[in-house]
C-alpha cells in the first residue's frame, strides 16, 4: 500500500471507532445516534474495501471475499441518510415498514449469492479469469441505478427539510444543512467516478476522489463527536462553536441579553402564550422588535425554537391545571385554555416536554 492508501485506512479505522462511539452513546437521541453510527460504519467499510482494491490485496486468497461487497454500503447510504434526517427533524421511530428501504440490499445479496458462497480458492479463480459474472445476477447498469437511488433519497430529504424548516431551531438547521451538504458532495463524487469510468478516463488519482470526500466526512463527524460532543447531546451549535453567531442581524450581544430579561418578564406578567394564534411576529411586536431579532433572542438564550419556547409555558400552565383537586375543566378544555388550537398539538407537546401523556401525568401525581 502507498502513503495515500495508508491515510485512507487510518480514517476508515477512525470511522469504525466513531461508529462504535455512537452505538454506545447514552446522551442525545439514541436512535439517531445509532443510525449515524451505521452510516459511518458503512462509509468506513467502503474505504477499507477500496484500499484493498487499489493495492490489489483484494485479489489474494485472504481478502477475495471482499469482492463485490462494496455495493452493500452503496445501496444503504440513501435510506440511512433519509431515516437519520427524518429522525432528527420529526423524531419518528423506526418500524418494520422501514425495512422496505433496504430491499435493494437484499436484492444484491440474493442475486449474487452463488458468488458470495464460493470458497476462497474458487472465488479467486473465477474473479481472476473474469467469469465471476456467471455466478448469480445483478442488472447491467446497477451502478447507475444506485446513482439515481441516491439522488431520489437526497431530493426526498431536501423536501422533508424544507417542509419542516420553520419548526427547527438554529442548532438543528445548521447541523442538518452541513450533513445534507456532505451527502450531496459524496453523490457528486460518486457520479463523477462513473462518468470517468464510462469514458475510460479513470485513473488511480481519480479513484481516490471519492475517498477524499468520505474521509472528509469521517473527519468532520469525528471532530464534532470527540472534540465537540455537545453537538450530538442536544446543545445548541452556538454553544458548541462560538464562531457561529447571528453576525448579520445588527443586534449587539449586550442588547440581546437585555431583551432576554424583558421577554422572560413579558411571558410571566402578560402571558402572551395564552393567545392560540400567537406567531413570532406577534410576540416580537410586544417588545417592538423586528421578527428576526426576536428569533435570535429565543434561539441564542433559550436554545429553543419559537414553538417550543411558547409551548413550554403552555405545558407548565397545563400541569398546574391538571393537578388542581377541584378542577372544572377536562383535559381538552385545559388544552384550549392554555393556548393550544387542538387536542393533538397539546398531547404532542405534552409528551415532548414530560415524556408522558396528560392522563399518565395525572395518575403519577395522584
Amino acid at each position: 500500500m502507498n502513503f495515500f492508501e495508508i491515510i485512507f485506512l487510518f480514517f476508515s479505522f477512525l470511522g469504525l471507532l466513531m461508529s462504535g462511539f455512537f452505538f454506545i452513546k447514552k446522551k442525545g437521541d439514541n436512535i439517531a445516534n445509532k443510525l449515524l453510527g451505521v452510516y459511518l460504519l458503512l462509509f468506513s467499510y467502503n474505504i477499507i474495501s477500496n484500499c484493498f482494491y487499489w493495492s490489489e490485496l483484494m485479489y489474494t486468497k485472504t481478502y477475495i471475499h471482499l469482492f463485490y461487497t462494496v455495493y452493500f454500503p452503496w445501496v444503504s447510504y440513501g435510506p440511512l441518510f433519509y431515516l437519520y434526517i427524518r429522525r432528527v427533524i420529526k423524531g419518528k421511530s423506526l418500524t418494520y415498514i422501514n425495512a422496505l428501504h433496504f430491499i435493494p440490499f437484499l436484492f444484491i445479496l440474493i442475486g449474487r449469492w452463488p458468488l458470495y458462497i464460493l470458497n476462497a480458492d474458487n472465488k479467486l479463480s473465477v474473479v481472476t479469469n473474469g467469469s465471476w459474472s456467471d455466478f448469480g445476477y445483478t442488472p447491467k447498469y446497477l451502478s447507475w441505478i444506485i446513482v439515481i437511488q441516491l439522488l431520489i433519497y437526497g431530493i426526498a430529504t431536501i423536501l422533508l427539510f424544507k417542509k419542516n424548516n420553520t419548526i427547527l431551531n438554529t442548532n438543528k438547521k445548521i447541523w442538518l444543512k452541513v450533513f445534507i451538504g456532505s451527502f450531496f458532495g459524496y453523490w457528486i463524487a460518486f457520479v463523477s467516478y462513473f462518468i470517468l469510468l464510462s469514458l475510460d478516463l479513470i485513473t488511480t488519482q481519480n479513484d481516490y476522489f471519492i475517498g477524499y470526500i468520505i474521509i472528509f466526512f469521517i473527519g468532520f463527524v469525528t471532530y464534532f463527536g470527540v472534540m465537540q460532543p455537545d453537538v450530538f447531546n442536544g446543545l445548541p451549535m452556538q454553544k458548541v462553536l462560538p464562531f457561529i453567531k447571528y453576525q448579520k442581524t445588527g443586534l449587539p450581544h449586550s442588547r440581546s441579553l437585555e431583551l432576554k430579561e424583558q421577554l422572560a418578564l413579558l411571558m410571566i406578567e402578560e402571558k402572551p402564550y395564552l393567545e392560540n394564534d400567537l406567531k413570532l411576529i406577534s410576540l416580537a411586536k410586544h417588545l417592538n422588535l423586528p421578527r428576526h431579532h426576536m428569533s435570535q433572542v429565543i434561539n441564542e438564550h433559550f436554545h429553543l425554537s419559537f414553538f417550543d419556547y411558547i409551548n413550554q409555558y403552555r405545558i407548565n400552565d397545563a400541569k398546574t391545571l391538571l393537578l388542581q383537586k377541584n378542577k372544572d375543566l377536562n383535559i381538552n378544555q385545559i388544552a384550549y385554555s392554555v393556548g393550544f388550537n387542538n387536542r393533538v398539538s397539546f398531547y404532542k407537546a405534552f409528551k415532548k416536554f414530560e415524556q408522558c401523556a396528560p392522563t399518565d401525568f395525572i395518575s403519577a401525581h395522584s
